[in-house]
């Protein structure tokens, strides 16, 4: 009889963390159904999007949260255009032809042939294009961009701005100081793609030391057999107990 309740207790054991597996599965595989883990399905959550592009990010938000409201943040006046045209139907979607950093003012935007790759930074050794213009933009940060619009709380920040993350998030001193940030979702570049780029343990640890927990990394993309950068989603330790009660 011992024999048999050990055996039960170990199949058990193995059959409880096979539902566990099974139950977790999906997570870590699709961001945008992480970030629903966090806000319930018929959510209404503000979004700001810095480094809008042409617009592909708006539309994957859109797929995921419909009656999202997004702030779309994008400095390259060509960009910017092509986001205008492709967000044109959506009325609650507001474009802002700026860039975000640290401290408000004006930089000069390196437009690269692929516009993807524009970066206020230099290429570096793992970088490909071509600089084809250089464009002198506005910045602002998000604390003043919060501030001057009544804006207490949001829910997704998402930034993909060419190695330009970190500044992004020194300039959400004061947002990230309260806990007005529920999740950030940011590129990781791991190898040297532009000059003077902050290592992506810096981006990790300002994050932690701001009250932000890991959720997971996607879509790791590679480059001459070494990890080149990934997309990472963070929550806010307090914002995750609020929806774990």
């Amino acid at each position: 009889m011992y024999r048999l309740k050990r055996m039960l207790r170990k199949f058990g054991r193995k059959l409880g963390r096979y539902f566990w597996s099974a139950q977790n599965a999906e997570l870590g595989r699709c961001a945008f159904s992480d970030m629903k883990r966090f806000l319930p399905s018929d959510a209404a959550p503000l979004i700001i999007d810095v480094g809008g592009h042409i617009g592909d990010s708006v539309a994957l938000f859109k797929k995921a949260f419909p009656s999202s409201m997004i702030h779309s943040f994008e400095p390259s006046p060509q960009s910017f255009e092509k986001l205008k045209q492709n967000t044109a139907r959506d009325s609650e979607v507001f474009l802002w032809n700026c860039a975000m950093g640290a401290v408000a003012g004006k930089k000069t935007l390196l437009q690269n042939e692929s516009s993807g790759m524009s970066s206020f930074l230099q290429l570096g050794e793992f970088g490909w294009g071509k600089i084809e213009k250089e464009s002198i933009v506005d910045v602002t940060t998000l604390d003043s961009f919060l501030a001057g619009h009544g804006i207490e709380r949001v829910d997704i920040l998402k930034s993909d701005t060419q190695g330009y993350e970190l500044e992004v998030l020194k300039g959400a001193e004061e947002a990230l100081r309260r806990n007005r940030i529920g999740l950030i979702y940011l590129e990781l570049i791991f190898s040297p793609m532009y000059k003077g780029q902050p290592p992506f343990h810096q981006i990790f640890q300002h994050l932690a030391a701001c009250n932000f927990a890991l959720v997971s990394i996607y879509g790791i993309q590679y480059q001459r057999n070494l990890a080149d950068w990934a997309d990472a989603l963070f929550v806010n330790r307090e914002y995750f107990g609020k929806r774990e009660r």
